[in-house]
């Protein structure tokens, strides 16, 4: 995917088919699908969401054109199984598995089939980096040490993946690497039946260990095998063998030579050609006998050392590729039968039996010299072997002329060409040109391609380049244009009816249910965005959901002051939902009890159609009333709770008051407040007195007077030049202020 943003499982397009799709779009009440991020042989895989953890997920849905197919149910939900007992992070993690209702393409039928939820992988696959050539040495090997960490892994539990490729190894954003599709993965236990179904090969050619292309039961080295032209294949830009099919490919791994790594990249070192040499050894027994074995090599060999392997490694330059006539998997046993090279032919009986047993009698092979009757037998045999010995040459002669005639024959049938260049050609242009070039056999594929006009020759297969029989049947794959569109980015504030226009416009279909978001600045049931998102490439045909605004509405400014009933009738009137209970509040001066004071969000705030607004509303206010001073405690409380206050508390307080008498209320009396508002009415505890006024009093009455108060008396004599000699100037306690017995008071007098 050209964002780089790849769920797990996600492969390129197969344009054998449309995807199936799910009738609904959370699965299990917890998985909700979102866009199509891939198809692949077996299954489409979706982008989703995890509702109860919050995360984003892969589900791999079975194609619908598999799910009748027993074989291909059970190989479904043996990669489930077999992945789910696998916990390691270089395997892309198996979280749940279930089973959906899908609508098949074209019919009116829905079906069951299977799903898998999986880890979702943010990254690009191997194969994708092989598109721009070789990975560097270094990099090359990491991703392979990523690989063997995965194998070791499900080694360990028995488990053998049967389909290591580039295409099923993620490089996330990261860097880590992420082994996935086990599709075909089976348990040990299970690999007595071999890798064949229907006498057709399980896996890709290009990966097929020896052992797997026979047709024979596999083990883990063939999974390090797959491993070892993985490395080749990073490490050249191109797999250990090549050929016109995926029979031929096969046929090379049972019984040829791959090129030496270093031939096709100088930067390969003589270590790595050595670490190749084991791991793509025909015999399992000579190949590493483990995944660990493997990565310790391989390690050693990035290092710059040369592994120490445990077999002796000689590094055999490939041979011409040679015709291969193979035409199903090789059942074992059989490769003498299937002409395989580098198998012995099988003896039909010791040479000694036919010509006789020189030993049999004891005598040795021509009797006993020394007995006439022997001489004579003897001459007699030897005739006779020299009679089958030259009838034995005269057909060897024969059958060899025959053969060499024959071998002329098929080298001169099985010669090889290499397939024209066509691309970017018409139709007409192309088939001249390979006709000229000797294929008769030509036929047409129509394929999607966005770089290639309409009409025009994508690509053959067999690919440009490549030796073909001239007999092979060569496929002209003709583009159709692409077979994906931009979706415009200009489409928000437009009309559901002129999106879907456009959108139909460019081969897209629209679904007729809109989903509702937050649509900040966007009128109401106007196109907010579309989910693929404006600006990214769906593919033809395919179904796109309309994201529609659900508008903003302000809450009106002046609700303030509004009764309830209004304001509950405006606020639904504009679309918002009315919270049944208003929270109650203090209205200050300025509302009166019982109207709206505000609301939750704030008035004059723009929110999205349906916000819940809760009305903020004026608690009742009662006066305190102003008489209530210089009565006593318990008339002040019954005349407070009277009245509606809830919260009144007795203070005590010193005063010159009799004992029980209120000398104040806070609240001020008059004032407005709430019921629920503390009510402090402070009560004298006749602990006070009041000062005597002495001033101008002579000295000895002023004495007098304030000692009979209770209060303490000292003089201080002062010169001031207005004033009667003996009498009080100045005294320290404000007269008629309220003081406590015993304190003491000064008085100025004059002297």
């Amino acid at each position: 995917m050209t964002d780089q943003s790849r769920g797990a499982h996600s492969s390129p397009q197969d344009p054998s088919g449309s995807a199936a799709t799910p009738k609904q779009r959370v699965l299990n009440d917890r998985y909700e699908l979102g866009a199509l991020i891939g198809r692949g042989g077996m299954a489409d895989v979706w982008k989703g969401r995890d509702l109860l953890l919050g995360r984003d997920v892969a589900v791999k849905i079975l194609r619908s054109d598999l799910a009748r197919d027993p074989v291909f149910q059970a190989r479904f939900r043996r990669e489930a199984k077999a992945v789910a007992g696998l916990n390691d992070p270089s395997i892309v993690a198996v979280y749940d598995t279930g089973d959906t209702d899908v609508q098949v393409p074209g019919e009116h039928a829905s079906l069951k089939v299977p799903f898998i939820v999986m880890e979702y992988v943010s990254g690009h696959t191997l194969k994708e980096r092989l598109s721009g050539g070789p990975l560097p040495v270094q990099d090359a090997g990491n991703a392979t040490l990523g690989v063997l960490a995965a194998l070791t892994s499900s080694h360990a539990q028995s488990i053998v993946h049967r389909d290591i490729k580039p295409a099923n190894v993620m490089i996330t954003d990261a860097g880590a690497v992420k082994v996935m599709d086990f599709g075909i993965a089976r348990a040990l236990a299970d690999s007595a039946a071999t890798m064949t179904q229907t006498q057709a090969v399980v896996g890709t050619a290009q990966y097929l260990s020896p052992e797997q292309a026979r047709g024979e039961s596999v083990d883990e080295r063939s999974d390090l095998y797959s491993a070892g032209c993985l490395l080749f294949e990073l490490l050249t830009g191109r797999p250990p063998f090549l050929g016109d099919s995926p029979v031929s490919v096969a046929y090379q791994h049972v019984g040829e030579q791959p090129p030496v790594a270093s031939t096709l990249n100088p930067q390969v070192t003589p270590a790595l050609d050595a670490v190749l040499a084991t791991a793509l050894a025909k015999d399992r027994e000579e190949r590493f006998q483990s995944a660990s074995d493997f990565s310790t090599a391989l390690r050693q060999a990035l290092r710059g050392e040369m592994p120490a392997l445990t077999q002796a490694t000689t590094v055999i330059p490939a041979e011409s590729d040679d015709a291969t006539r193979i035409v199903s998997a090789v059942p074992a046993g059989a490769a003498y039968a299937a002409g395989l090279p580098g198998e012995p032919a099988p003896t039909t009986g010791r040479l000694d039996t036919v010509l006789g047993d020189p030993e049999q009698d004891g005598s040795g092979f021509f009797g006993d010299a020394s007995d006439p009757a022997h001489v004579r037998e003897n001459s007699k045999r030897k005739g006779i072997i020299w009679a089958v010995s030259l009838v034995l040459v005269a057909l060897i002669g024969v059958g060899g002329f025959f053969v060499w005639n024959w071998m002329k024959d098929e080298a001169e049938k099985n010669a090889r060409v290499a397939v024209p260049t066509v691309a970017s050609k018409t139709v007409e242009q192309a088939s001249a040109e390979l006709t000229a070039a000797g294929f008769t056999d030509l036929s047409q594929e129509e394929v999607f391609s966005d770089e290639v006009p309409k009409g025009q020759v994508v690509e053959t297969d067999p690919g440009a380049g490549v030796p073909t029989l001239k007999s092979t049947r060569i496929i002209m794959k003709v583009s159709k244009g692409p077979d994906t569109v931009a979706i415009p980015k200009n489409l928000a504030g437009m009309s559901v009816e002129e999106v879907t226009a456009a959108l139909k416009a460019l081969g897209l279909e629209v679904n007729a249910k809109t989903q509702e978001v937050e649509g900040k600045d966007i009128e109401r049931g106007k196109v907010v965005n579309t989910n693929p998102a404006m600006g990214k490439n769906a593919q033809v045909g395919s179904a796109v959901t309309l994201l529609v605004s659900k508008g903003e509405v302000e809450i009106p400014k002046d609700i303030k002051g509004m009764s309830e009933d209004e304001a509950r009738t405006a606020l639904t009137q504009l679309g918002f939902t009315v919270a049944q209970t208003s929270r109650q509040v203090d209205g200050g001066d300025t509302v009166e009890s019982g109207k709206v004071v505000s609301t939750d969000p704030q008035p004059g705030s723009k929110q999205p159609y349906g916000t819940q607004v809760t009305l903020l509303m004026a608690k009742t206010k009662l006066e305190i009333p102003s008489t209530l001073v210089g009565q006593n405690e318990a008339s002040v409380q019954s005349i407070l709770k009277d009245k509606g206050f809830t919260k009144v508390t007795s203070v005590p307080k010193e005063s010159s008051q009799p004992v029980g008498t209120v000398v104040e209320v806070s609240p001020a009396p008059g004032s407005k407040v709430t019921p629920d508002t503390e009510i402090r009415v402070f009560v004298s505890n006749a602990v006070l007195k009041l000062v005597p006024s002495v001033m101008g009093q002579d000295v000895a009455t002023a004495t007098q007077t304030l000692q009979a108060a209770g209060f303490v008396v000292r003089v201080n004599q002062v010169e001031v030049e207005d004033g009667a000699q003996g009498t009080v100037a100045k005294q320290s306690l404000a007269p008629n202020s309220e003081a406590k017995p015993g304190t003491e008071i000064v008085l100025d007098v004059i002297e």
